[in-house]
């Protein structure tokens, strides 16, 4: 037993001695690993950073995108009430015109039936204006006996049937029965 006793020594030393150097494997291969992993994580950190740097690069230009597109907007509306307004004004004339039209076009025929009424008087207020002539007596005269003496009188009506002057003179007399008579009635100074 000794002698077992005496190999489980050497065996329990080289287990001891392999367990420390295991140990230290096993510390190096630690060390190996944290060191990989400080190297990962720098490297994961670089990226986060360039990837921060691209997010806030995007955000920039986002920023300034939806500044653009503000600018844009507020030109649109701009543009958009202008042509609101310049609409609204068209419509506002269009409107005036409407009421205007109906009211010029009573003006101008009212305006027309004034005119027509007023030109008989303009008329007539020159005709009395013009100074008169006196009338020749001869010449009324003259007219007279003409109208008296055709066959189509313009100032009397005419008489169905005359006698003339001479007619009567060889005839003689009228006859008292004959009073009534229509052909008895001869007109002064037809010939």
């Amino acid at each position: 037993m000794k002698t077992h006793k005496l190999l489980f020594i050497p065996v329990i030393a080289m287990l001891i001695a392999t367990a420390m150097g295991c140990e230290e494997d096993q510390n190096k291969r630690l060390v190996e690993m944290a060191e990989r992993h400080l190297k990962n994580q720098a490297e994961q950190s670089r990226r986060m950073a360039d990837l921060q740097k691209e997010v806030a690069e995007g955000t920039r230009r986002l920023v300034e995108a939806d500044a653009q597109s503000r600018k844009e907007m507020v030109a649109l509306q701009r543009e958009v009430g202008q042509q609101r307004d310049a609409l609204e004004e068209k419509r506002r004339e269009t409107a005036a015109k409407r009421r205007m039209d109906p009211i010029i076009a009573t003006a101008i025929t009212q305006f027309g039936l004034l005119l027509a009424c007023l030109l008989p008087l303009a008329l007539c207020w020159h005709l009395l204006r013009r100074p008169v002539e006196p009338a020749d007596d001869t010449a009324v005269a003259e007219l007279l006996l003409e109208d008296l003496v055709t066959d189509r009188p313009l100032l009397l009506p005419a008489a169905r049937h005359h006698r003339t002057l001479g007619h009567q003179a060889a005839v003689g007399k009228r006859n008292p029965d004959d009073v009534g008579d229509s052909d008895d009635l001869v007109p002064l100074g037809s010939g």
